[in-house]
C-alpha cells in the first residue's frame, strides 16, 4: 500500500513538473514575445525602441520603383506619409513622391487630366495655355520646346494645373498640394518678409515674372528659359524668389520674399499659374 501511495505521489509530481515546464514553454515562446512587442509599440519598457512600422511600406515602394511602377510606388509612399508620419523614412518618402510626381507630370506617361492638343491654324501658346488651364512653361517643358513657335497639326501635351501652395514658416518649406495630396515640397533657404505680414494669410498668385538683367521679358525672348524668375502673390511683400536673385528692377538691397534654390523655383514657376491658391502658415 505504501508503495502504491509513493507511486501515485511520484506520478503527481511528474504531472506538476510537466505542467510547470509547459507553462514556461508557452511563456517564453508566445506570451513574453507579445509583451515585448507591445512594449516596443507603446514606447514603454525601459529603453526599448519603437519599431519603424512604416519602413516596410517604404521598402515596398522602392521595390515598385525599381520595377518601373511609378504610380503604384508613389501611392504606397503617400499611404506611408498619411498613416505612419512618425516613420524615419518620411523625409525621403516626401522627396521621392515629389520627384515621381514631376516625372509623371512632364513625361508622356498618361495621367488623369493629361491630354493631347492638336494645334489649329491661328492658335498660339498663350491661347492654348489659357484654354487648357495650364502654363506656357509647362507646355514648353512637357513638349521639349525651346521656343514659342508652334505649327498647325502639331500635337502638344497639356495638363490642367490646379495646384495650391502652402508656405510654412515653422518648417521652412513650400509645399505644393494636388487637392489634399502632397505633390512636392521645396525647402526655404532664406526668407525676408515685411514685419506686418503675419501668418495665417490666404492669397493667390497674382503675377509670374521673368527678368533678364533689370528688364522683364516674356516667353518669346531667346534667353527666356535661363532668366531669373519670381512669383508675386496678392499680399504685399509675399514673393517666392530664387535664393540668389539677380537685379530684378525693384531696387531692393534685400528683396522681400521666401527664397528657393534656382532649380526649385523653376519647377514651381512651371506648375503655378496666375490664380493658384497660396497660404502662408506659421
Amino acid at each position: 500500500m505504501a508503495r502504491f501511495k509513493f507511486l501515485v505521489a511520484f506520478l503527481a509530481l511528474l504531472i506538476c513538473a510537466g505542467g510547470v515546464a509547459g507553462a514556461w514553454f508557452f511563456w517564453t515562446k508566445f506570451a513574453q514575445p507579445e509583451i515585448v512587442v507591445n512594449r516596443h509599440i507603446s514606447g514603454k519598457g525601459g529603453g526599448l525602441e519603437r519599431p519603424d512600422l512604416g519602413k516596410r511600406h517604404f521598402d515596398a515602394a522602392i521595390a515598385l520603383l525599381k520595377e518601373g511602377e511609378l504610380v503604384s510606388a508613389r501611392d504606397r509612399l503617400l499611404y506611408l506619409l498619411e498613416y505612419f508620419p512618425e516613420s524615419a523614412t518620411c523625409e525621403e518618402a516626401k522627396r521621392i513622391v515629389g520627384e515621381v510626381n514631376m516625372d509623371l507630370l512632364l513625361s508622356k506617361i498618361p495621367l488623369p487630366g493629361k491630354s493631347e492638343h492638336k494645334v489649329r491654324r491661328g492658335e498660339a501658346l498663350l491661347t492654348i495655355a489659357g484654354r487648357s488651364q495650364t502654363t506656357i512653361d509647362y507646355i514648353m517643358r512637357a513638349n521639349a520646346k525651346t521656343s514659342e513657335f508652334i505649327f498647325p497639326d502639331e500635337t502638344l501635351t497639356v495638363y490642367p494645373l490646379n495646384f495650391r501652395v502652402e508656405i510654412s514658416l515653422a518648417r521652412s518649406a513650400v509645399t505644393v498640394f494636388d487637392g489634399e495630396k502632397l505633390f512636392k515640397e521645396y525647402p526655404i533657404l532664406d526668407r525676408h518678409l515685411p514685419a506686418d505680414l503675419k501668418a495665417p494669410v490666404a492669397t493667390t498668385v497674382s503675377e509670374r515674372v521673368a527678368w533678364l538683367g533689370n528688364q522683364p521679358v516674356n516667353f518669346t525672348h531667346p534667353a527666356y528659359m535661363n532668366c531669373a524668375k519670381w512669383i508675386r502673390t496678392g499680399r504685399i511683400g509675399l514673393f517666392i524668389r530664387q535664393a540668389d536673385p539677380v537685379a530684378d528692377g525693384a531696387g531692393e538691397a534685400r528683396p522681400y520674399g521666401v527664397m528657393l534654390a534656382n532649380a526649385d523655383l523653376e519647377e514651381l514657376y512651371t506648375i503655378l499659374r496666375t490664380g493658384s491658391k497660396v497660404n502662408l502658415v506659421k
